[in-house]
């Protein structure tokens, strides 16, 4: 069994988790995160100083479609087989919303699933999960890629961050029920997932807040958030602010920094690490 507790134990900056998009469709990728070059891409970001892999086979952008299980194992699977061959001290995740997902990739051994679901799309997740003994991120989102920039799904009232916290604690709920020990669970905000932009800026301004759950996983690497802001429509033009918000998320000792530019957020990190030393 994966011990999270155990794995975060001791750690004095946060760990950088590098995005491994299998999709072809990407947001911030587009057809670059292609499953036949996602091996290459994952092998670069641990070279590169990536602590640990989030490996996606299903888009979960606005307006995505949803994939048949069974595609999105054809593009996970494969390369999660040969990163245990290659690599198989290096700690990975699986970012799906099916229990079949996580249920084919949990036989080799996968430490994390990241449900960007928050266990919404299929219940079983978590006692599968569970049943694997790895550890699960609830990543806070609400209605579907398709449906979650509808102005329903984007009424927090006057308390966001507030909000937030109340729907992740429930789903926590959920999962203890189902057999995934309480320090097992990683909290991640959901940036971007039924949120206008002033409201992740809110929310991040107050992350911090969800150390009352646990530990917590943020990823904003090239998010709307940052294009909103900074005028830049491309999501691979939003390096500058992905990583001045990652020193943000270090300041809030948030435990995991989930990005696409691995290399350049921990040369950051380090000079942060060195001025504080």
């Amino acid at each position: 069994m994966f011990e999270l507790e155990t794995y975060l134990a001791g750690v004095h900056r946060p760990l950088v988790m590098g995005i491994v998009n299998a999709t072809g469709d990407s947001f911030s990728e587009g057809s670059a995160s292609s499953p036949e070059t996602a091996l290459d891409r994952a092998l670069r970001l641990l070279d590169e100083g990536a602590d640990l892999l989030d490996i996606g086979g299903e888009s979960t952008r606005p307006g995505s479609a949803v994939i048949p299980p069974a595609e999105e194992i054809g593009r996970v699977v494969p390369l999660v087989r040969e990163l245990r061959r290659v690599r198989p001290s290096a700690v990975l995740s699986i970012d799906t919303r099916k229990s079949e997902v996580a249920a084919a990739a949990l036989e080799y051994r996968v430490e994390i699933i990241n449900d960007v679901a928050m266990l919404r799309y299929d219940p079983r997740l978590a006692e599968v999960t569970a049943a694997g003994g790895a550890a699960l991120v609830l990543s806070h989102s609400r209605g579907t890629p398709q449906t979650m920039r509808d102005p329903v799904w984007c009424d927090y009232g006057d308390d966001v961050a507030g909000s937030v916290v109340a729907e992740l604690k429930e789903a926590a709920r959920v999962a203890i029920a189902a057999g995934v020990p309480e320090n097992n669970l990683l909290y991640d905000p959901g940036f971007g997932f039924a949120k206008r932009p002033e409201q992740d800026w809110e929310l991040l301004k107050r992350v911090d807040e969800l150390h009352e759950l646990g530990p917590v996983l943020a990823g904003l690497s090239r998010k709307s958030m940052l294009g909103w802001l900074l005028g830049q429509p491309d999501p691979a033009e939003r390096l500058a602010g992905t990583v001045a918000a990652s020193l943000f998320l270090a300041d809030r000792s948030v435990e995991i920094i989930r990005v696409h530019d691995v290399r350049q957020v921990c040369d950051a990190l380090k000079v942060r690490e060195k001025l504080l030393s």
